[in-house]
């Protein structure tokens, strides 16, 4: 398996290309939605129905994944299928630039396609790493950093290199508001492991804030600024959402290549066999180790495929240990059970067929059928405070309160005065065929919403039907 990853042969990257492919493909034919799936493409349909990001749909989502989700929707529909096809190529690109910059700066003494390898592998630990998630577009942007980081170790970078390497940050940040900790790491490494001058360090910034300067005009134009502040940063932040599974299942997903890692970063820092330079290339890896972790402090879900951003250190780290084995037999032995494992605590969980599974809960990533779900069917509605996936049988969102955290967070900041005038220019605008309120929101407010007395039945305690809506029992 290393032995024909240790020649030295570019096509090598396409037998990489196909195995991913083979690996996933069963994924791809008999998987479910995600949960996080159909919210990214919920929100592009909203997009693609002329609202505005943040001012007409409430979602902490970043305003550049927004806009990848706006035209994978309005290009191939709600197909969770592309969003597969596009990580596949998104991570071949990924495991082809690491492999690059790796040769490219030395940092092993052995060159070869096996940090490509590794790399693949690590973007195997689980299933839901395998659609086009915005931290995975985001880490595509890192690794750009992370090379024009290297040029400048060996004092190869020029000013329009320094430019753009803010630039790459500035877009990482915009995908996915928790690399933000990658543009801490990248000035770290500048300060501990160059001589850049003054100017530069302004010139990486300048480039990190134009992307988002750009941004911020577009949400200015459309009146939406403050709505992007609040909603994107200061919630992702300050307020972010319940963690979409326990702390016990991202153990499961995480403690084997974990434990590989810190043994793996243990050998590397002890051996000495390793140039200035090649220590330094080590030492820009572990800040960068560093920043992932703080990444996924932060992120908004805490979901599995929210530790993407540490596949980079863990494949750079793994791969030193694979190269410090004396004898190439024991070398393969390693490759071949890391493979192994991986790819078996993966699918049991995936297939549910083994006591894994039950360990966890992993079925809440899954988008499932509500008792609503026959109900809402080909009608447009609001749901407040229910779970985003349950307007996947909807005909449209027809409220701008679509996160069900960040909603509540809104409307409980009001007064019942303020809260009953925005759900009422909310309906009207809206003009929804069903209502399900599980903040009980409306039921404190029915004397006063007289629209819900006129337009509407309720059926109960938390559904409001409107009278010319044909309900399905």
């Amino acid at each position: 398996m290393l032995g024909f990853f240790r020649i030295n042969d570019p096509y090598r990257l396409l037998i990489l290309f196909l195995a991913v492919l083979l690996l996933r493909l069963p994924y791809m034919i008999g998987s479910d939605a995600l949960v996080y799936e159909t919210n990214w493409l919920l929100i592009g349909e909203a997009l693609n129905s002329g609202n505005i990001l943040y001012k007409d749909i409430i979602t902490p989502i970043a305003p550049l994944a927004a806009g990848i989700y706006m035209m994978v929707e309005f290009l191939f529909g709600k197909s969770v299928l592309v969003l597969h096809i596009l990580s596949i190529l998104l991570v071949t690109y990924q495991f082809s630039l690491f492999n690059n910059i790796m040769l490219r700066n030395k940092a092993y003494n052995e060159n070869s396609y096996i940090p490509a390898l590794i790399y693949a592998l690590m973007m195997s630990i689980f299933y839901d790493f395998f659609t086009l998630s915005p931290a995975l577009i985001s880490l595509t942007f890192i690794l750009l950093v992370l090379d024009n980081i290297y040029l400048r170790i060996e004092n190869k970078l020029q000013d329009a290199t320094i430019l753009k390497t803010g630039i790459f940050m500035g877009f990482a940040v915009l995908f996915y508001l928790p690399s933000i900790f990658f543009l801490i790491a990248t000035i770290l490494s500048f300060a501990l492991l160059t001589s850049l001058v003054l100017r530069r360090y302004l010139l990486f910034l300048y480039g990190f804030i134009f992307p988002a300067l750009i941004v911020s005009i577009f949400f200015y134009w459309k009146g939406g600024l403050e709505a992007l502040y609040n909603q994107w940063i200061l919630f992702n932040i300050f307020d972010k959402a319940e963690p979409v599974i326990d702390l016990q299942s991202i153990l499961i997903i995480s403690v084997f290549p974990v434990i590989i890692f810190l043994f793996a970063l243990y050998k590397t820092f002890t051996a000495t066999r390793f140039t200035n330079y090649q220590l330094r290339v080590q030492q820009v890896m572990f800040i960068m180790f560093l920043a992932a972790f703080g990444s996924w402090w932060i992120s908004e879900q805490q979901a599995p495929f929210e530790l993407l951003l540490f596949v980079p250190s863990f494949a750079f780290f793994i791969v030193h240990f694979v190269f410090q084995f004396k004898r190439k037999i024991i070398a393969e032995a390693f490759a071949i059970t890391l493979t192994a494992l991986l790819v078996t605590i993966n699918f049991s969980i995936f297939y549910q067929n083994t006591r894994i599974h039950d360990i966890g809960n992993f079925n809440k990533l899954v988008s499932g059928e509500s008792l609503y779900t026959e109900l809402i069917r080909e009608k447009s509605a609001i749901i407040l405070g229910g779970h985003t996936d349950m307007y996947q049988s909807a005909t449209r969102i027809a409220t701008r309160f679509y996160h069900p955290k960040l909603s509540e967070s809104i409307l409980n900041d009001m007064s019942k005065k303020e809260q009953m005038i925005v759900l009422y220019d909310d309906i009207q605008q809206y003009q929804p065929e069903v209502i399900i309120d599980f903040l009980g929101l409306l039921k404190k407010g029915k004397v006063e919403l007289a629209v819900l007395k006129e337009d509407y039945q309720q059926k109960s305690e938390l559904l409001y039907v409107r009278n010319n809506a044909n309900l399905t029992e």
